[in-house]
């Protein structure tokens, strides 16, 4: 079963461009098992959703995705380069079924720590060029309550100056699931 169809996502031209970040990805880290690569995509996906919700995906927040994803083990820059290729700007449209399903994986492959380091870092990518819009923070609010991050944990982030967590792999949220 390819990583397509066991998110969910139908194959063909549906979903051109998500199909294109996820054989990106797939190119860039073929030796990586595939519970690796689901959820490298779907936090890739959740990034960029943030990004753009407010209608633009800043130079800034560019420049921060590509950072996060410098710490990806074993993605070259040519990687990065591929995977942010496919991501800006042709962000599909997901269906909200589609979205829970990316909740629900997320859910699955993270324990609750892990789920609220993603979170953080989605108010990282919001913060890169200036203070979140209230866009940014309803789709990280939106987010966060799907993936089941308390509230309380989301304030002091969205509230103050959102710093790189720790992880096991790095800075960039590339912990590998538990």
């Amino acid at each position: 079963m390819g990583l397509l169809a066991w998110l969910g996502f139908q194959q063909g031209s549906s979903f051109p461009n998500l199909q294109e970040l996820l054989r990106e990805l797939r190119k860039a880290l073929p030796n990586d098992e595939a519970v690796v690569l689901r959820y490298i995509a779907i936090v890739v996906v959740l990034l960029g959703k943030v990004a753009c919700v407010d209608g633009r995906f800043s130079a800034k927040e560019d420049e921060l995705l590509r950072a996060l994803l410098a710490h990806v083990e074993g993605l070259a820059p040519s990687g990065i380069e591929a995977v942010c290729s496919a991501l800006q700007g042709k962000l599909p449209s997901l269906s909200d079924a589609e979205v829970e399903r990316c909740y629900r994986e997320l859910k699955s492959l993270c324990n609750a720590e892990e789920r609220a380091h993603v979170v953080r870092l989605l108010v990282l990518l919001a913060a890169a060029d200036g203070a979140p819009t209230a866009a940014e923070q309803a789709e990280i609010e939106q987010i966060a309550g799907e993936l089941g991050v308390p509230s309380t944990e989301l304030a002091p982030a969205l509230d103050g100056e959102p710093s790189f967590p720790a992880s096991r792999r790095g800075d960039a949220g590339d912990a590998e699931p538990s």
